[in-house]
Parts: C-alpha cells; sequence; structure tokens
C-alpha cells in the first residue's frame, strides 16, 4: 500500500490574531494548529514538524537506502527508520 500525500512544498503560516499556524501545501490546508497563550508556541512548533514531515520522509528514506550500502546503522538505528517511514507511509514496518 503506497500512501499518497498533497504535494510541497509544505510551509508553516503564523495566524497571530488567531493564535494559530496553519500548514500550506500548494495553496490547501493540510493542517492547523491552534492554542493561547504557552500553547501557542507549541502549536507553531507543532506546524513546523508538519510542514517539514515530506522532507523528513524523504530523508529517512535516503538514510535506510544508503544503509544497505554501507551499514553504517545500528539495529535499533535501522528499526527506529523504519518504524518511522511505515508510520508516514502506512505501510507494515
Amino acid at each position: 500500500m503506497s500512501a499518497h500525500h498533497t504535494p510541497g512544498p509544505w510551509r508553516a503560516v503564523e495566524w497571530t490574531c488567531h493564535a494559530a499556524t496553519t500548514v500550506i501545501a500548494g495553496g490547501v490546508v493540510v493542517a492547523e494548529c491552534s492554542g493561547f497563550g504557552r500553547l501557542a508556541d507549541e502549536s507553531l512548533g507543532d506546524a513546523r514538524l508538519v510542514a517539514a514531515a515530506p522532507e523528513l520522509l524523504v530523508a529517512l528514506q535516503l538514510a535506510v537506502r544508503q544503509n544497505g550500502c554501507d551499514m553504517l546503522m545500528t539495529g535499533e538505528e535501522l528499526r527506529q527508520c523504519e518504524a518511522a517511514i511505515a508510520k508516514a507511509t502506512g505501510s507494515a514496518a
């Protein structure tokens, strides 16, 4: 099963008047993180993490593929990378 996501680039846009941060990809809202007071900083951090998700997935996939050549990751590091990829793609780890 191959999960598809909205094409990017994804970016976090902060709306200070609404205490919300929206993640936008090609004009489409893919996520909205909101919070007031202390949670406003966390919502911005959450949105930035969501916006980075496509690039993080590609980086993990490249690291796992490269590890097949040079075997520099430990078994646990590789399992963590593969689990994160599975979570992002909806496939089995």
